[in-house]
């Protein structure tokens, strides 16, 4: 695609906009949240902040690269961008060098001026070759084992691996945005509860080999009854919203963050946002999250394709899916999973590919039209959601 004058006119600037707004809003809460630590460890109060403003502006180059490459150039290229994420996934259960282990699970890569997690890259890889697959295999998701079944393999190779790795939450949010794309790609539902009835059971049965996750899921359930108590680090995160109240205690002047609070530059910052900025701040957080979806999921209805709305459709999922995740777990209402919050948590290889995914959005909005939405498929998939959910299922 030639960009010019045209393209770029059509450019979603309020995604674009909305996505500045939530970084910048992430670069004051990750110094906040961080200061006090870099300066014990480091004596420099900034060393975090300074670290994460190299990647976001490694991640806002890659934005930018992806936003002016035609969106089609990276779904041909979307087989090998999944089989080298799934490469990068299998080296992590080997013996090598730059494989980082800690607390008990090898999830990461040293590649020297930063340290990568492999999942962060082999999710979006799925959603690349799941948009070209569902799209090019439409003709076949009617067949349960041989067309639905064989896309689904895919997922597993990618889950399976993730999940191995001790990151439970993370697999299984993989799994829901899988499941979100076969929705949009008008797999039939039938189908779609067969397979999250198995991977229900699976991650059931997975559970019970690893007790500690077990007892983890099993103490969280017993807390929402009212028969147990939140761990260290959900009573924490807790603790800061409560002190937060509804208009905080001024950004920079939260007291959790002095050790109280595991992670609190990365998977729990938004307990420091609640704390510092409270209701108030906690709630606009989310709703420019909330429009960053609804620009997102905007673009795939207008997308030129059907491979374009797909693509839109599992980037927006995605974004939004890790976001709300995350702030529920910080307010206890989902178990601890180790998702960081999109475009805030202090991080590497999360923050780039967020960003590119985002540039790929960009991509497809200068390309859309308002008048694929009233195409034929729309019909088509509004006549397959109202048949039985059990039906056909051969």
């Amino acid at each position: 695609m030639q960009i010019n004058r045209k393209y770029l006119a059509r450019m979603d600037f309020l995604l674009l906009f909305f996505t500045v707004i939530v970084l910048i809003l992430g670069m004051n809460m990750v110094y906040s949240s961080s200061s006090y630590r870099a300066e014990k460890l480091f004596e420099n109060n900034a060393h975090y902040l300074q670290k994460h403003i190299v990647r976001l502006g490694i991640g806002v180059v890659v934005m930018v690269i992806f936003a002016l490459v035609d969106y089609r150039r990276w779904l041909i290229l979307s087989p090998l961008f999944f089989w080298f994420g799934f490469a990068l996934l299998i080296m992590l259960f080997l013996p090598l060098p730059f494989v980082v282990t800690s607390k008990g699970a090898s999830r990461w890569m040293n590649v020297g001026f930063m340290t990568i997690q492999p999942s962060d890259f082999a999710r979006y890889a799925l959603i690349l070759v799941l948009a070209r697959v569902l799209t090019s295999e439409r003709d076949k998701l009617e067949n349960f084992w041989g067309g639905f079944l064989k896309i689904f393999f895919l997922v597993a190779l990618i889950v399976v691996p993730v999940a191995f790795e001790k990151d439970l939450g993370t697999a299984a949010l993989i799994m829901l945005i899988a499941f979100a794309m076969f929705y949009i790609a008008e797999v039939r539902i039938s189908y779609i509860l067969a397979a999250a009835t198995s991977c229900v059971s699976a991650g059931l049965f997975y559970m019970g080999m690893n007790n500690y996750q077990f007892v983890r899921f099993e103490n969280f359930v017993n807390m929402l009854l009212g028969d147990g108590d939140p761990g260290w680090h959900l009573r924490q995160s807790l603790i800061s919203f409560a002190e937060g109240g509804f208009l905080g205690k001024g950004l920079g002047y939260g007291q959790q963050k002095y050790e109280f609070l595991p992670e609190a530059h990365k998977d729990f910052i938004f307990s420091v946002v609640g704390e510092e900025l409270g209701f108030i701040g906690t709630t606009v957080t989310l709703l420019f999250f909330c429009l960053i979806f609804y620009r997102g999921i905007r673009i795939a209805q207008y997308a030129p394709n059907g491979y374009a709305r797909l693509l839109a459709g599992g980037i927006s999922i995605c974004i939004g899916a890790y976001a709300f995740i995350n702030a529920a777990v910080a307010l206890a209402l989902l178990p601890t999973t180790g998702i960081p919050m999109p475009f805030m948590s202090y991080g590497g290889s999360a923050l780039v590919s967020h960003l590119a995914a985002v540039g790929i959005l960009l991509n497809i909005s200068m390309q859309g039209s308002k008048s694929y939405s009233r195409q034929e498929h729309w019909q088509v998939y509004n006549k397959r959601l109202k048949r039985p959910v059990f039906s056909s299922m051969g």
